[in-house]
């Protein structure tokens, strides 16, 4: 692992060292994942998933900086990976991916940061809208555009209008979100998200959120609603508590339509609906083991399915 570590790293460091006359600043994290997925009438899959992700950026000065991502992941079983198995990316049976798969700029001006470029990208204070997560390996797997995050006066304000890096063979699709939250006590958030999810089939979405935090624990909803016509609809309520500085729960409930997300792209499966349990232990400060486990039921079928995962990952 160390010798696979050590290479990214290099890699990185001769991708962004040209560019940069300042210090260039490396962050990463390694993890070893058990995951089992199954469902009624077909056969279980499990296996393990062995990830690494070295991050770079090089500060350029006045606000302004470099960034770019190097990811690794080899799986037991291809149907685990976080990797795009499209016929015109890596194919069904990779089981393998080392990329460069994010890159672009970073601009710092008072509250507010931005990012133009290759990305990651959550809409929904529970990502129940879209999603393309930092968790996703190698090429076709972001999006290609400009995000914005920090405050303006009283409100908290996120925002993306991007495209979709899909397939070859696959359209790429655009979307626009924007996010306004304000915090009228402490202890206490909500919101509004505005989104368009421009395809063939181009939509309109709308939610509402709120978070409530009463001493270690914490209280989170969001309901979406699209403009398709039927099966439009989509929520996430979850309640989290943190026992103690190395220990946390969480159990989230959802339900999300056919078309209530954009794109059909929630962090939540679409067409399901369920429960998702998580346990954290913080074994020192850089070091993590997660389990989740997930209940789910497809709305248009009532077909149960289930995933379990456990994961110890490794920040440096």
């Amino acid at each position: 692992m160390k010798k696979m570590i050590l290479a990214l790293a290099a890699g990185l460091i001769v991708t962004v060292a040209p560019a940069a006359a300042e210090p260039i600043t490396i962050t990463g994290d390694a993890a070893i994942k058990y995951q089992r997925d199954s469902a009624d009438g077909e056969a279980a899959t499990s296996g393990s998933v062995f990830t690494i992700k070295l991050k770079g950026e090089a500060d350029l000065g006045s606000g302004w900086s470099l960034y770019t991502r190097l990811a690794a992941q080899k799986v037991s079983d291809s149907a685990l990976s976080d990797f795009n198995l499209s016929p015109s990316v890596y194919g069904e049976d990779k089981k393998w991916v080392v990329a460069f798969d994010q890159f672009g700029v970073n601009y710092k001006q008072g509250n507010l940061a931005y990012k133009l470029g290759r990305q990651d990208v959550a809409v929904g204070t529970s990502a129940l809208l879209y999603s393309r997560p930092d968790s996703n390996i190698g090429k076709k797997a972001f999006v290609d555009g400009l995000s914005v995050a920090g405050t303006i006066g009283a409100l908290d304000i996120s925002a993306v209008a991007a495209r979709e890096d899909n397939a070859d063979d696959e359209p790429e699709n655009k979307l626009y979100a924007i996010r306004a939250g304000y915090n009228p006590a402490e202890s206490f958030n909500y919101g509004v998200t505005l989104g368009r999810y421009s395809s063939e089939d181009s939509t309109n979405h709308w939610a509402v959120d709120g978070t409530y935090k009463l001493g270690k624990s914490h209280i989170t909803a969001e309901y979406t609603k699209s403009s398709s016509n039927t099966k439009n609809t989509a929520y996430a309520v979850g309640v989290g508590h943190d026992f103690d500085d190395k220990v946390s729960a969480s159990i989230t409930g959802f339900r999300v339509e056919e078309f209530g997300s954009m794109g059909q792209q929630s962090d939540f499966d679409y067409d399901n609906r369920g429960i998702h349990y998580s346990l954290g232990y913080a074994l020192n400060d850089r070091a993590a083991l997660e389990l989740v486990y997930k209940d789910q039921k497809t709305i248009s079928e009532r077909k149960n399915n289930q995933s379990f995962e456990a994961t110890i990952s490794y920040a440096f």
